[in-house]
């Protein structure tokens, strides 16, 4: 019988080891190649046309579309996201409004308050309200007579 040492010393085969030398190998010999060719002055001089060339080949669709958008009368991006920065200046200005209309408010009720603390009170009664001239309109109508 065998004992239980030989049984843990003994494991049995990987059978991914193999599949990770070739890796490695396959790896290490690959790596040696591209960095020898992008090392390479010809690689970065190709490299570098390749990129001239397919930024100006975008330029190019970039500006027929926008002509193209421009003759069927639809905004380019550059026309909606003006129209963005329009609408957020436009906010902006809003809230400024907005802070100074509830600073000219609150200055005001501060004021009328004030003014009505000093004021006796046998002079705080108001006379009677009258109609408004719409109000007095309808009236009038549902009589039967003109204004």
């Amino acid at each position: 019988m065998s004992s239980p040492d030989n049984q843990s010393s003994r494991r049995p085969p990987d059978p991914f080891e193999l599949w990770r030398q070739i890796y490695e190998t396959n790896e290490r010999a690959w790596n040696t190649i591209l960095e020898r060719t992008v090392s390479n002055p010809a690689f970065a001089e190709s490299s570098g046309k390749l990129l001239e060339t397919f930024l100006s080949a975008q330029k190019t669709v970039r500006d027929n579309m926008r002509t193209y958008l421009e003759q069927v009368n639809l905004p380019t991006r550059e026309d909606v996201s003006r129209l963005g920065e329009l609408i957020v200046s436009l906010e902006e200005k809003v809230d400024q409004l907005d802070d100074r209309l509830s600073a000219i408010e609150a200055a005001l009720r501060s004021q009328a308050s004030a003014a009505s603390a000093d004021r006796p009170a046998a002079t705080t009664s108001q006379p009677p309200e009258r109609p408004t001239t719409s109000h007095a309109r309808k009236q009038s109508s549902s009589r039967g007579t003109t204004p």
